[in-house]
């Protein structure tokens, strides 16, 4: 299935030192290991912790987002990590991962990759899931997701009501073919 295709999987990180470590790791030892996943990327936004190293200790090219493109000006934030991800991986199907997933498992990498590998006429696929909310030390089912809740599926349904069905539209976990994100503004 994946024939030529190279995947990139990239990690827009600020003060993730907690979580980056197993993510990166489980990626390697499972996806990189087995051939499907070519990189991966860690674009980390000037984390104080020790985000960038526990991340290439565990297996990921780390690069400061304010390092790349030295010559545009650099703005803090999750959408210009994405956005310089593009200059610097190689994949021709980018895959993005949030850094800060306490339940990391490879299905999230798979599970976003699989439909593009299977169907070329599938360009973007985004991930849903049940997002648990933490009270202190209890997390409960559901409850987490309540921008998405409260205020984006309503602005979506009322603006766009043809995209009312999609399910926690701002889980960060989404991959897709370089060229339709080449063609995105990255805000």
């Amino acid at each position: 299935l994946k024939k030529s295709q190279r995947i990139s999987v990239c990690i827009p990180t600020l003060n993730e030192a907690g979580t980056i470590g197993t993510i990166v790791s489980t990626i390697h030892d499972s996806l990189v290991s087995g051939g499907l996943v070519d990189e991966i990327l860690v674009i980390d936004s000037d984390s104080t912790d020790a985000t960038r190293e526990t991340a290439e200790a565990a297996g990921a090219t780390v690069y400061r987002s304010s390092q790349i493109l030295p010559g545009q000006p650099a703005y803090p934030g999750k959408g210009e990590n994405l956005w310089k991800a593009l200059h610097v991986a190689g994949g021709d199907i980018i895959c993005y991962i949030d850094g800060d997933i306490s339940s990391f498992h490879s299905g999230f990498v798979t599970g976003l990759v699989g439909p593009l590998l299977t169907d070329p006429e599938i360009d973007y696929v985004k991930a849903f899931y049940e997002r648990p909310l933490a009270y202190g030390d209890e997390s409960h089912s559901t409850g987490g997701g309540r921008v998405s809740e409260i205020l984006v599926r309503p602005l979506i349904s009322l603006f766009y009501p043809e995209l009312g069905g999609i399910l926690q539209p701002l889980a960060g976990e989404y991959a897709a073919r370089r060229t339709t994100l080449e063609t995105l503004p990255f805000p």
